[in-house]
């Protein structure tokens, strides 16, 4: 039972670092698609 708990939160632990990476690395679409010449509101 006590690797079942280990596990569980070991794999919540590498979801909620995996959400902060991905939150500061993404970028929306009209970011990585914008250019100069684009208005987006």
């Amino acid at each position: 039972m006590q690797s079942f708990w280990t596990g569980t939160i070991a794999a919540i632990v590498i979801a909620v670092v995996a959400a902060f990476a991905l939150d500061t690395v993404s970028m929306t679409a009209g970011e990585k698609f914008s250019t100069d010449n684009v208005r987006l509101k």
